[in-house]
């Protein structure tokens, strides 16, 4: 008895004690005094949300509004849900499903409460925030599992980040615990003016609103800053449902059906064990989730709905901005696809290199908000300006992670546009699209740029393959081998060396003919590569420095003007280049235009080896091993009988005849020297060659302190002339004997000699 009476008087201590400790915990917890009802409650003290109400109920969300919590709540009153009944040809609260009801609800709550003027504020960690850059709060709807994959991948779930590549293999970047919630868009008058926005800009995406300075979505917003304990209510007149991704806007609409297989070829499905077990555990169900993404080489994820710029991710960054996109319809993409793929198939699906189709969608992708106002100021991924106008765009939908507009028309990129796409939308040229393409050249950068100018010359698959090239990756094994390999003639293998992959560097720059568009071949011209050599034309053939060497010109076999900033010649041959120094062609010329250059050649091939190599034929100070140019000017025979006779070369002062026997003395052998080194320009090759260009450029000559001579030369469109030390004016014997091509080098002959 005394036992039982001890238990009791325990299990009631313990009783009170448990009573006391909640009664502080709800003491600590509840709402303080003075701050009203809590927001279910407030909104019934209203009496005009009984339909908001009704499907809050069904949502399962009374308790969670009517307890602790911080909200903001976009309301919609009964005359909004009225309107919407009769858009939605339904009468009651009952017609509305239990998915569609919770979506509703669940789309209308913004975590933590915001009065309208905080709603434009760009939270940013740390920091006040950044007033006036705000326009959108995460909700506390996601779509969160679902049963829309495809026959493999039947239970999908949207990343939440975009991914990532290195070119070639992507690398999903989904982060398990992050529930992807959609965003809500508003539009508040601090927002727009901030950001040089107007009423125009809003309707453009909701015509049938009026923009009032204060919007929710197509909704405006009546009754603002409604203060309840647990958040802050802003009534709106209209029901808003879940806004869809890009991905979801995409697949839900049939005029987009040709585009959302270009970018299902595009997806990545990737198991995710965590989300396949919660699914059992909830479901019972034994079938994978996956987690459906895009290709990492895309701009971004077009069902990851949170904003990233590049490859970072901040938390609220979607507060303050969304991605773009600009979607041809089906008819825009066919007409667009027969224009750039017809050497495909008409496909992007058939031979099609994937980069294009990457390339492409790429093209359609803005990195920020792409506003109607701002439209061809913004530019995409690409860096690339819209190129269709407001007048072809028939679709504007502010959706839940971006801006989408539909066109009648597709944009054009510049890598298709351009005479850079020549070569890239063509099967048969393969081999130049990798140098091309490359980083370690500046030829893409250079040609994909519509507004300058450029002339190509192309030397496609066959020509390549025939002379002995090939580009296979495999190839570069080590850090010695490249995936460039070169077999010589007679030889059965192909070697894959850095030095193979430099010469046909060099060959494929040297059919870059930047800032001219050759329109035409007739007649006879010189024009500067992108490397800074030279190429000739010859009534519609083409001469290189290594063509000239084999007394072979090569044929333009097809032109392309189809581009929008240059022309494309194919050859039927190599643009090499002359792997003889430089003397040996000052030893031809001298033999061709004996007038001209014989003198000047004696004194180079009777120079010391100091000075000249007569085996190798190099001039000191030449290096044409290098990426390093050089122009050589040569005075006539009539103007080295003048040097001599001025003192300025060893010979015969009083008849200016050159000497009898080589130089030898010291004093005769620096005359050489210093005369031969002014008359070459140290890192530049000049022609003539219808630009104009006035500058002073240093020789190969230094001074006794060391430093520097310099020569000026002033370039008319067809003419050059020459200023030396001494301020005297030489010309450029304008005809044959100049323009002469050599490694790395212009060859002139000119009219005086320079005084250095």
């Amino acid at each position: 008895m005394i036992k039982t009476l001890r238990l009791t008087f325990l299990f009631l201590t313990l009783a009170l004690a448990v009573t006391s400790c909640k009664k502080k915990f709800d003491d600590y917890y509840a709402v303080p005094d003075g701050l009203g009802d809590p927001i279910y409650q407030t909104l019934q003290a209203k009496g005009n949300f009984k339909h908001y109400l009704a499907l809050v109920d069904r949502a399962g969300y009374k308790d969670i509004l009517s307890a602790t919590g911080w909200f903001t709540v976009f309301a919609p009153d009964d005359a909004a849900f009225t309107k919407y009944f009769t858009d939605s040809g339904i009468s009651t609260d009952a017609a509305i499903s239990d998915s569609l009801a919770k979506g509703i609800v669940k789309f209308s709550l913004v975590y933590n409460g915001y009065r309208k003027d905080q709603l434009n504020i760009y939270q940013i960690a740390g920091t006040v925030g950044n007033p006036g850059m705000g326009y959108k709060r995460k909700t506390t709807y996601y779509d969160g599992i679902q049963q829309k994959g495809d026959a493999v991948h039947k239970k999908i779930i949207a990343t939440n980040r975009n991914n990532t590549s290195d070119g070639k293999v992507t690398t999903v970047r989904y982060v398990d615990g992050d529930n992807n919630n959609k965003y809500i868009p508003y539009f508040t008058d601090v927002f727009m003016a901030t950001n040089g926005l107007g009423a125009s800009d809003y309707n453009a995406f909701y015509p049938n609103s009026a923009y009032s300075g204060f919007n929710v979505c197509g909704a405006n917003v009546v009754n603002s800053d409604i203060i309840a304990s647990n958040g802050i209510i802003h009534e709106i007149d209209r029901v808003i449902t879940p806004l869809p991704s890009i991905d979801q806007y995409i697949r839900l609409n049939a005029n987009y059906s040709d585009f959302k297989l270009l970018m299902d070829s595009l997806a990545y499905y990737v198991a995710n064990v965590n989300l396949t077990h919660a699914n059992s555990v909830a479901t019972g169900s034994a079938d994978s989730v996956y987690v459906k993404s895009y290709d990492g080489r895309l701009a971004y994820c077009i069902n990851n709905e949170n904003y990233q710029s590049g490859g970072s991710f901040i938390t609220t960054a979607s507060q303050a901005a969304g991605w773009s996109i600009l979607v041809p319809n089906n008819t825009a993409l066919r007409a667009y696809r027969q224009k750039i793929l017809s050497k495909f198939g008409n496909s992007f699906f058939k031979t099609a290199p994937a980069s294009v189709v990457i390339d492409f969608v790429n093209s359609l992708m803005w990195p920020s908000n792409l506003w109607p106002s701002q439209f061809t100021l913004t530019n995409n991924y690409q860096l690339e300006p819209a190129t269709v106008d407001m007048g072809s765009i028939v679709d504007k939908q502010i959706l839940s992670n971006g801006t989408f507009y539909g066109a009648t028309q597709s944009q054009e990129a510049n890598v298709f546009r351009t005479v850079y796409g020549v070569q890239y939308l063509d099967p048969k040229c393969s081999i130049i699209l990798q140098a091309y393409s490359s980083g370690a050249l500046p030829i893409k950068s250079q040609t994909t740029q519509p507004g300058v100018k450029n002339t190509v010359i192309l030397m496609n698959d066959d020509v390549l393959t025939a002379n002995g090239w090939r580009y296979y990756e495999a190839g570069a094994t080590s850090a010695t081998t490249t995936a460039w390999g070169y077999k010589a003639v007679g030889s059965t293998s192909y070697s894959q060396s850095a030095v193979y992959r430099d010469v046909i560097f060099r060959m494929f720059q040297t059919g870059v003919l930047p800032n001219i568009d050759l329109t035409s071949l007739t007649g006879t011209g010189i024009v500067e590569t992108i490397n800074h050599e030279f190429i000739k034309y010859n009534n519609g053939k083409i001469q290189t420095s290594g063509t000239l060497d084999a007394g072979v010109d090569l044929n333009v076999t097809q032109t392309n003007k189809t581009s929008v900033n240059g022309t494309a010649y194919y050859v039927d041959g190599m643009l090499s280049f002359t792997n003889n120094n430089v003397g040996y062609h000052l030893q031809k010329l001298a033999a061709q235009y004996p007038s001209t250059y014989s003198s000047f050649y004696y004194y180079l091939s009777t120079a010391p080896n100091t000075l000249y190599n007569a085996t190798t034929q190099a001039i000191a100070g030449i290096n044409t091993g290098v990426d390093v140019n050089y122009t050589v000017l040569v005075p006539t025979n009539a103007a080295i009988t003048q040097a001599i006779k001025d003192g300025m070369l060893p010979g015969n002062k009083t008849t200016g005849a050159l000497p009898t026997a080589a130089p030898s003395s010291a004093a005769d052998l620096d005359l050489v020297r210093k005369f031969i080194l002014y008359h070459i320009i140290n890192g530049s090759s000049l022609a003539v060659d219808q630009k104009t260009r006035q500058d002073n450029y240093p020789t190969l000559l230094q001074n006794e302190s060391g430093a520097t001579t310099f020569v000026g030369v002033e370039n008319a469109p067809t003419s050059m002339t020459v200023i030396d030390r001494t301020n005297k004016y030489i010309n450029v014997i304008l005809g044959a004997t100049s323009n002469q091509l050599s490694n790395r080098t212009i060859i002139h002959s000119i009219d005086k000699y320079l005084h250095y």
